[in-house]
């Protein structure tokens, strides 16, 4: 009978407190940071993710060990605060600008497992955040390859733009395209809550009261295709922080007609995972599918290659 008559953030406060003592984590509150320490090893988060608090405890060890970390009064911080530069664990090349979060090298390296690209191969890396991946895919499928780099969040956009010119400046890459749109299933614009995290979605799907919210422009990507004169392509990696099940229930089939293989993250929609939706929509549309564990984390990768159609 207590509950109601506490404020919810109190009773959220008492949750993650409860949820980082459990992982052997101290959680120290400051004035516009949130600090996880465990050791002499710190990861700050930004005050007003406060969101992600429960995501950063459950996995500690994947984010702090994400990037070189600064050396601070004895201690070894990952400032996820704002965007900041960081050296890459795993890609050393360049130095990357992240928004806020990190993004760990492990889950790219997931993602080339199962993509195997090669030389003069056209990618869509479709929640691009920071263009971490959509660089390396653009690596990989070198300068007879093609990279469509789609972000829809106004800072993670920025950011992204700041990465790719530094990969043309540093290593030469040329071949990415970086659209500021979401890939939707209608071209009529979504209403968007710009956190500038990793995050970052639609409002219908995050709640709202999580960032800027603006109607950023929507398109599907059978007419972004058909602008470009796209009609095949080799890889999509999809990760759009719940938007996924919109996407796929309008370009499922056209996925297919392109001989895409397709990586899929799930996310929680309307309270459950979307795991299952996803993988009922591409098997209709004639994949076959396989879901695996993501590497470092709780969550799941779906993973699909083009087979005979669904009968």
């Amino acid at each position: 009978m207590l509950r109601p008559m506490v404020p919810r953030t109190v009773w959220e406060r008492l949750i993650v407190n409860r949820m980082a003592a459990k992982s052997n984590l101290k959680l120290v509150e400051h004035d516009f940071f949130f600090d996880l320490i465990r050791d002499e090893r710190v990861l700050r988060i930004r005050k007003d993710h406060r969101v992600y608090l429960a995501h950063m405890i459950e996995n500690f060890e994947y984010f702090v060990d994400s990037v070189i970390p600064m050396h601070v009064n004895g201690t070894s911080l990952v400032d996820m605060s704002g965007p900041r530069y960081h050296r890459l664990k795993g890609f050393g090349e360049i130095p990357f600008l992240f928004p806020s979060h990190t993004e760990p090298y492990d889950s790219t390296a997931q993602y080339l497992d199962f993509a195997r690209l090669s030389g003069g191969e056209t990618v869509f890396d479709i929640g691009a955040y920071s263009a971490v991946t959509s660089i390396i895919f653009a690596q990989l499928v070198g300068p007879t390859g093609q990279v469509y780099a789609f972000e829809a969040d106004d800072v993670n956009h920025e950011c992204a733009q700041i990465n790719i010119e530094m990969a043309a400046r540093v290593l030469g890459l040329k071949n990415i395209k970086l659209i500021h749109k979401a890939i939707w299933s209608h071209c009529q614009g979504v209403l968007f809550s710009n956190e500038g995290a990793m995050g970052s979605s639609a409002v219908n799907i995050t709640g709202g009261g999580r960032g800027v919210e603006r109607v950023v422009p929507s398109i599907r990507l059978q007419d972004f295709c058909e602008q470009e004169g796209i009609n095949k392509a080799d890889f999509v990696k999809v990760d759009i922080e719940g938007g996924e099940i919109e996407m796929l229930k309008s370009s499922a089939r056209f996925l297919k007609s392109l001989n895409a293989s397709v990586i899929v993250e799930p996310h929680f929609v309307d309270g459950s995972l979307s795991t299952d939706r996803c993988s009922k929509l591409l098997a209709e549309a004639g994949y076959q599918v396989r879901v695996r564990d993501k590497a470092g984390e709780a969550e799941m990768l779906i993973e699909a290659i083009p087979g005979v159609e669904a009968t």
